[in-house]
């Protein structure tokens, strides 16, 4: 008696939508050393995947401790699941500081990094103490001098070559960024640095909010800052603020990607 063949359930590709607390992940990209976003995602996938290897691919890579509110990755997984089926089972298997919060089967071409158009950070920084905040905001106890901020942030919009605002990368050739998008605002007791740009380059958005914190307390001039730029040079770099104020606010694409009755959300 032949034995009727195991049918091996469609391969589609899947878009998420996700947050995390960065604090306990070693950034976003799988590594051996520590526990990533993508690993973990990966596992939960292959679970439901019947134990076969998912390749998860997100639009940006996270530093160690760096949040997201709007992180977008796809993958490709072989399921007989419905995407509304996945979404309630991965949240059901999720970490406490990890959440799925939209999930959509995509167009086979979807890719969540090179399709993406831009990208929305905000850096945090509170002058007071504050429990509820201070894993998610730099507390910074000196006074900033905040009309020194907005026009340092002023003078960072436009399509520039961004070497000088960057770590080295061997893997990025292209260090040209379109920033849309550089302004402070007081929200809460708080100051936020919104920015947004077509693309960003390794540890950009802590560099950048580190020269202009240098701007704000006198060290540093304006008028450095276009010099700083034309000349292509990471020596004269400001430090890196502290990653776990920096939250990765929102991913955006040419079309939307999960619907507006969606059940999660972007914060802006």
């Amino acid at each position: 008696m032949s034995s009727v063949p195991d049918h091996q359930p469609p391969t589609r590709r899947i878009a998420m939508r996700i947050m995390y607390d960065g604090g306990a992940f070693y950034g976003w990209q799988r590594q051996r050393r520590g526990r990533t976003v993508q690993e973990t995602i990966e596992r939960m996938l292959s679970r439901l995947a019947g134990d076969q290897p998912v390749t998860v691919i997100g639009a940006g890579r996270t530093d160690s401790g760096v949040h997201a509110h709007g992180q977008v990755a796809h993958a490709d997984i072989p399921s007989r699941y419905a995407p509304a089926e996945l979404l309630h089972a991965l949240r059901r298997m999720s970490p406490d500081d990890l959440a799925i919060t939209d999930l959509v089967e995509a167009d086979p071409e979807f890719h969540a990094r090179y399709r993406a158009s831009a990208r929305s950070y905000r850096y945090t920084i509170i002058h007071h103490p504050d429990p509820f905040r201070a894993r998610y905001a730099w507390r910074v106890d000196h006074r900033i001098d905040l009309e020194l901020l907005g026009a340092a942030a002023r003078l960072l919009i436009g399509r520039r070559d961004c070497t000088s605002l960057s770590k080295h990368n061997p893997d990025t050739p292209n260090m040209i960024c379109d920033i849309t998008r550089a302004e402070w605002v007081p929200r809460d007791g708080a100051l936020e640095f919104h920015i947004t740009a077509d693309r960003f380059l390794y540890g950009m958005v802590r560099l950048v909010v580190g020269l202009q914190m240098d701007i704000a307390r006198g060290r540093r001039s304006l008028e450095e800052i276009i010099p700083l730029l034309e000349r292509r040079d990471r020596s004269l770099q400001s430090g890196s603020v502290p990653a776990h104020g920096l939250s990765l606010i929102e991913v955006s694409y040419p079309q939307p990607i999960f619907p507006e009755t969606s059940t999660g959300f972007a914060a802006r």
